[in-house]
């Protein structure tokens, strides 16, 4: 379960997250939207450890992240699975070569590595283009290594901030029936998103965040 108490961050005197208090428990899918400005990627940030809270605690399977080393935050962040709107892919890296790289740097052996790649590739049936490079790939496709390489780690959560933002409408839908596959085996979603027809059509929680603050918190919610 994840727990956000009283979490604040500002930049300056001005704030981005104020006084948010927001549970979201194992398994769930949890569709977070909002306006442009309105804080959504400051709360994944401190989700991520990628941004210090100014106040407040987050709390992940009864874990304060917020009270992490540079140590602890590394290795909780290989629990975890991350996927931008951006792909991050590195461009002289086939996509095979993408995925292998991120576990060579966590020190994964070679036979570990030949292993689970061929693994992530299939579950987002990428398998055909496993040896193009980014710029012979769809953004679709590239969308595809990216969670390919979330999932290395078989994480039990997954941070997904505006996944679809630069695809087309049927694209964008077999992207989310990817994680949709994922959460009915058990993995967590956050999806942010600015995708009304998306998050409509999932008929999951959703919540809303306007001027730094939980604004609407529904179950079956609509955008």
């Amino acid at each position: 379960m994840i727990e956000f108490k009283n979490v604040t961050k500002k930049f300056g005197n001005h704030v981005v997250i104020n006084n948010i208090n927001l549970q979201i428990n194992g398994g769930e899918w949890l569709s977070l939207i909002g306006p442009s400005g309105a804080g959504k990627t400051t709360l994944i940030h401190s989700l991520i450890g990628a941004s210090r809270l100014t106040d407040g605690e987050i709390f992940v399977d009864g874990y304060n992240i917020t009270k992490f080393n540079a140590m602890a935050l590394q290795e909780y962040r290989r629990k975890i699975g991350i996927v931008f709107q951006d792909y991050k892919l590195l461009p002289k890296k086939t996509a095979y070569e993408n995925i292998a790289f991120a576990m060579e740097v966590c020190g994964y052996t070679d036979a570990q590595i030949e292993k689970r790649v061929p693994e992530v590739l299939e579950m987002v049936e990428l398998t055909t283009a496993k040896h193009h490079f980014p710029y012979m790939l769809s953004g679709g496709e590239k969308q595809r290594v990216a969670i390919a390489r979330a999932l290395i780690h078989e994480p039990r959560l997954i941070i997904a901030d505006e996944p679809t933002g630069n695809l087309d409408p049927e694209t964008a839908n077999e992207i989310v029936n990817i994680f949709e596959k994922l959460n009915i085996n058990g993995v967590t979603i956050i999806f942010a998103t600015h995708n009304k027809h998306l998050v409509n059509r999932l008929h999951k929680r959703v919540v809303e965040i306007r001027d730094g603050q939980v604004f609407r918190d529904e179950n079956e919610g609509a955008y």
